[in-house]
């Protein structure tokens, strides 16, 4: 019995998924960096941003690993 097509969306759910939390984390990096109204971002805030762009370079990799099938 052959396997069915999977959809786009299944095919990316997972690099999708990463780069939303990616997205969540830069939210969380901007409002700690942005704490007394001015940017001095904290030790927290660079772990933050450190990562949301590992998170987001994972993402993208499977992004592009899934268009490619």
């Amino acid at each position: 019995m052959p396997h069915p097509t999977d959809s786009l969306l299944r095919r990316c759910a997972l690099g999708l998924w990463f780069c939303a939390i990616a997205a969540l984390g830069l939210l969380q990096f901007r409002g700690r960096a942005f704490d007394a109204g001015e940017f001095a971002p904290s030790p927290v805030a660079w772990i933050w941003l450190g990562g949301s762009i590992v998170l987001g370079g994972l993402g993208l990799v499977l992004l592009i690993h899934a268009l490619r099938r």
